[in-house]
């Protein structure tokens, strides 16, 4: 008993190691530990099970049932993804369900995964590769609220976009995320200029993707920077590519900026900047600002990051100097030498690879003794010392937590958020929050900082908020960024400037695809062919793959024949499978029966007895036929027999209906089988109380039930004088409630005693869509006795036909205004020549 029991662990330990040691496990010379479980190359995290759970398998054919896990059992886990609810990949095509309460999934530190990479005598990989390109993160406790619903998204190796949904108590709150490890290389976060000036506003979007882009150089997110004046000007320090580009204008006590410094870590902090400058080694002479507008007595630094021109006036003195080594930075010395001075003139010209020293009163002084072929040396000084190796900088307002201390923030007022947070670890996160909208309310100062500290930040800081608050990121597949939050403007706010995470990877080969939607929209029984949809490549970095053609899609509830897919499910969202050049991926497909219309091949149907007549039908939606096999549709007759559309008569004469119908919507056919009798649509046997009499150029005009002398029955009179007008006369009978005509009709008829006047008779009859049609039964009543007159129905109408006026006596010419009486009996609806 004891060795049939050892047998049976063996094999099972044997079944467990194959969920555990799937294809990416490869041999490892030193082996790493994670929680009891050896970790391997590709694994993302691991899942505990807590309680009975199923285990799935993936096939063509949906999810099929392997075995209930138990409790305490732990597996590696290589990939998540959205479909059936949210399942995470054990490897293998074997998947456990994301259900709250019943798993517990973790990721490993990046110590550990740098161990692992370390055992494998590799370097770590760079961030999350393509084959996770929808990471699983622990939900964010938050003081705000809760967090209802998270998506994350590897946008490039080390870069991460979030979204979280937030129920707090003021209301829902749309969060929005970037985030760079600060680890992973070939990463870098660079500031951007509207229109490359300091002079100037253009929208973030716009701004990111103007930055010339190659196959080694991507931008693929960014948010909106610094508060800016009324010319687009950025408030205080801004430095790009190691050059400061505008000095602080705020107080030390109130400044808040971001710096990037030389190894691609962040600092938050407000740094003094003190800047000089020497003529051939003399004496120094201190600098005032950088591309600021020029006060008294100060001396200003202008590049051609700040306009066209200084746009200063005549009083002062400006230099030109050919900047030869240095930029303006705390590391760096700029040398350069005079090309041009000149006094009482201003607003100069500026251009590349020159700086302009303009001065006003004492600095102007000072620069008026400068000569043309002398000896420029201008240094920057930073304090706090560590901001002298900063080479990218970009301001804010308020400083929101410091070295993990909540800072308060007495500022009251709900908006748009947009704020930049440093971890311990030294990644880098800026967020966005939506306001002013019922979908998102807004945070005060307060709750952002709240929200900054408990997103793990150890110093954050503000950006512009309300309306600039703007975040861009570049989508799967997508070479260019798009904004992922809803500004509270309704679009963009242009703005001073921008912080660009750019991704320096270069673009390699096809690693794996996405479909250009998450969701494939199809219909219920509805028949395609060559069913696929369009994709997007990307590499092994998230770089866009160019790709020409689209992707095949299959599906479990998708039946292939000859070339064609049929959907075989009903309304609901399914997996679905998208394969192009061997590399797949999933879509999620919605199966819905929601038609705008149903169009039927003809409006009615006329066929002799015992005979048959294919009719088809297109369901439309979007004005698009999307639905056209017979098999699609529900068919029913009330006269003889129906099947896909094919309609076979009985073997007798009779009126009836074709009914074709599709979800809500359906489509009826007015049916004629053989010689059928004529319908009375009024006898007038139950008086006129649904007729009143109206008219045209008339001076009266009547109706009264009569006995007729035909055969007895009631009919209606219609008496008239048109005696004494000019232009078209005419007598109506209207009908109150219109007559119906429900079946196909080749003719309309009635009964008329005429006046022998010569008058013209008519009726008039509306078809289901709207269409007005004038029928024509005499156009000169020259009798005196009763004559059967009938016209015939235009064909093509649709049905039902309704006749609000059935008769209309008219009269065109002035000549025969007469007065008179004709009466009207059985008007009918004939269904034969």
């Amino acid at each position: 008993m004891k060795q049939k029991l050892l047998y049976l662990f063996i094999i099972f330990a044997v079944a467990m190691g194959g969920l555990f040691q799937t294809e990416r496990v490869e041999a490892q010379t030193t082996k790493v530990y994670w929680d009891g479980i050896l970790m391997v190359p590709g694994q993302a995290g691991k899942i505990k099970v807590v309680k009975p759970i199923n285990l799935w398998k993936r096939t063509s054919d949906g999810l099929v049932f392997q075995r209930i896990l138990k409790p305490g059992e732990q597996y590696r886990v290589y990939r998540y993804d959205n479909l059936y609810g949210g399942q995470y990949g054990l490897g293998g095509g074997m998947y456990i369900t994301k259900m709250a309460g019943y798993v517990e999934y973790k990721t490993p530190s990046k110590a550990k995964l740098k161990e692992l990479a370390n055992a494998q005598g590799s370097s770590p990989a760079p961030g999350n590769t393509a084959s996770n390109l929808f990471p699983v993160e622990k939900t964010p406790s938050l003081t705000i609220g809760k967090v209802s619903s998270q998506s994350i998204t590897q946008i490039a190796p080390g870069v991460r976009k979030k979204f979280f949904d937030i129920d707090s108590s003021n209301g829902s709150q749309k969060l929005f995320m970037l985030e760079y490890d600060g680890v992973t290389s070939n990463i870098e976060l660079k500031t951007e200029l509207a229109k490359d000036q300091i002079k100037g506003f253009e929208t973030t979007s716009s701004q990111a993707n103007s930055v010339v882009q190659n196959d080694s150089y991507h931008v693929v997110g960014g948010v909106n920077g610094d508060y800016f004046d009324k010319y687009g000007q950025p408030i205080d320090l801004m430095m790009m590519d190691g050059s400061i580009v505008s000095t602080p204008q705020t107080a030390l006590s109130d400044l808040a900026v971001l710096g990037i410094k030389s190894n691609g870590k962040a600092i938050i902090g407000a740094p003094k900047v003190a800047m000089n400058v020497t003529v051939n080694g003399g004496q120094s002479y201190a600098i005032n600002s950088v591309n600021r507008s020029r006060a008294a007595n100060h001396l200003v630094i202008y590049t051609k990051d700040f306009s066209a021109t200084t746009g200063t006036n005549e009083l002062g003195t400006e230099v030109r100097v050919k900047v030869e080594s240095g930029k303006l930075n705390g590391s760096e010395k700029l040398v350069g030498t005079v090309t041009e001075n000149v006094t009482n003139v201003g607003n100069a010209k500026l251009n590349s690879g020159e700086i302009i020293l303009s001065g006003h009163h004492f600095a102007s002084q000072f620069l008026e003794k400068v000569q043309v072929g002398d000896k420029i040396e201008i240094t920057t000084a930073f304090t706090p010392a560590e901001w002298n190796d900063v080479r990218e900088s970009v301001s804010g307002r308020y400083h929101l937590v410091k070295n993990g201390s909540l800072q308060t923030i007495k500022v009251a007022g709900v908006a748009p958020r947009t704020a930049v947070g440093i971890k311990k670890d030294g990644s880098i996160f800026t967020i966005v929050v939506d306001g002013r909208s019922t979908a998102s309310k807004g945070l005060t100062l307060q709750n952002t900082a709240k929200l900054m500290k408990d997103l793990g930040a150890q110093y954050a800081m503000t950006f512009d908020g309300g309306g600039s608050s703007t975040l861009v990121a570049r989508e799967i597949g997508a070479n260019k960024v798009s904004v992922a939050n809803k500004p509270s403007d309704g679009g963009e706010r242009s703005v001073s400037n921008t912080l660009l995470f750019i991704s320096k990877y270069k673009t390699s080969a096809l690693a794996t695809i996405a479909p250009a939607s998450d969701v494939l929209n199809l219909f219920q029984g509805a028949t395609y062919t060559n069913l696929s949809v369009p994709v997007k490549g990307i590499d092994q970095y998230m770089n866009p793959v160019a790709v020409s053609g689209n992707g095949t899609v299959t599906s479990s509830i998708i039946k292939s024949s000859n070339g064609k897919q049929t959907v075989t499910a009903g309304p609901g969202t399914y997996a679905g499978v998208v394969t192009y050049d061997g590399k797949t991926t999933n879509i999620n497909i919605k199966v819905t029966n929601t038609l705008d219309s149903i169009k039927t091949s003809v409006n009615s149907l006329q066929v002799a007895k015992a005979k048959t007549a294919q009719l088809t039908a297109s369901g439309m939606n979007n004005g698009q036929a999307v639905i056209t096999a017979p098999t699609a549709f529900k068919w029913t007759t009330t006269i003889g027999t129906i099947s896909n559309g094919k309609f076979t008569a009985p073997n007798k004469d009779g009126i009836g209906t074709i009914t074709v119908t599709y979800g809500s919507k359906s489509a009826t056919i007015p049916v004629v089988v053989g010689d059928v009798a004529p319908t009375i649509l009024e006898s007038f046997n139950k008086g006129i109380s649904n007729y009143e009499a109206s008219g045209d150029r008339v001076k009266t005009v009547s109706v009264q039930s009569v006995t007729n002398d035909r055969d007895g029955s009631k009919a209606l009179k219609l008496a008239y004088d048109f005696t004494g007008t000019t232009g078209t006369s005419g007598a109506y009978v209207d009908a109150k409630t219109s007559l119906t005509i429900s079946t196909p009709s080749k003719k309309i008829g009635m009964w008329v005693k005429g006046d022998g006047k010569g008058h013209w008779l008519r009726s008039q009859i509306t078809d289901a869509s709207g269409k007005t049609v004038q029928l024509d039964f005499s156009k000169n009543v020259n009798w005196t006795d009763w004559q059967f007159v009938s016209t015939e129905v235009p064909a093509g109408l649709t049905y039902p036909l309704k006749m609000a006026l059935p008769v209309r006596y008219m009269e065109t010419e002035n000549a025969n205004k007469t007065n008179g009486e004709i009466i009207i009996d059985d008007i009918q609806s004939i269904y034969k020549d």
